[in-house]
């Protein structure tokens, strides 16, 4: 395998040359010479997908059989990934016996061995899994993962900002408000005026004018009710 420092740099160009989050993934798993690697994305901002999203380097079969038999309701890889804060591996997830059907099927098809996820959270709690698979022994899985790991989470989290690109195109509908902007807008929510919002932030009422002009020009509204609202819609902050 390459060094750590040399797979990660491939990689990261890879990424950059890819045309699609499709390409991007099957990039990471030559790169890193895995079995498999799959990018599943949760639910837009302000609404949900019409399909899943997943851009998987697994056999269009097996993805096929997956849907039809349901087990994305099952699959624990998907319901605690979508929990959970931090990279794991799945040999640390909690198997109901639904879950060993799936796995059991899994390993039928060919597919079987080690597996490290990736939750990935955005700004705006968008959720997504990054998941990489190997039939490597124990050990130099093990070596792998403390090695490579940090790297390929990194480099998800730019798979990811592609697949937001990929979906709301150019425009992503979550605006890149400053930290005062959304404090200010957090106080707005909690029925605070401008000047009570100032002597809260130690700022002027007119600089929280300000902020506030800014964040719903960035928002697309017309005023601070409806800013506030769309604030609230897109997760930026919490009623």
């Amino acid at each position: 395998m390459l060094s750590r420092s040399s797979a990660y740099a491939q990689a990261f160009d890879a990424i950059g040359h890819a045309s699609s989050v499709e390409e991007a993934v099957f990039a990471i798993r030559d790169v890193y010479q895995l079995d498999h690697a799959t990018y599943q994305f949760s639910r837009v901002v302000g609404g949900i997908l019409d399909a899943p999203y997943v851009k998987s380097t697994y056999p269009a079969e097996w993805l096929t059989r997956y849907l039809l038999r349901g087990y994305i309701r099952v699959d624990p890889v998907v319901l605690e990934g979508f929990q959970r804060m931090l990279p794991f591996d799945w040999r640390e997830l909690t198997l109901t016996e639904q879950a060993m059907d799936l796995f059991v099927d899994f390993q039928a098809h060919g597919l079987g061995g080690h597996g490290w996820s990736v939750p990935l959270i955005d700004k705006v709690a968008r959720r997504a899994l990054f998941s990489i698979a190997s039939r490597l022994p124990d050990d130099e899985w093990d070596a792998f993962i403390r090695e490579d790991g940090p790297g390929i989470a990194e480099l998800a989290f730019k798979v990811h900002r592609m697949a937001i690109a990929e979906i709301h195109g150019e425009s992503d509908p979550v605006p890149d408000l400053t930290k005062r902007e959304l404090e200010c807008l957090i106080w707005a929510a909690q029925g605070k005026d401008q000047k009570s919002i100032g002597a809260i932030l130690g700022i002027s009422e007119h600089t929280v004018r300000n902020y506030l002009d800014v964040a719903r020009l960035k928002l697309d509204c017309a005023s601070t009710t409806q800013a506030v609202a769309k604030a609230i819609k897109l997760r930026l902050i919490n009623p």
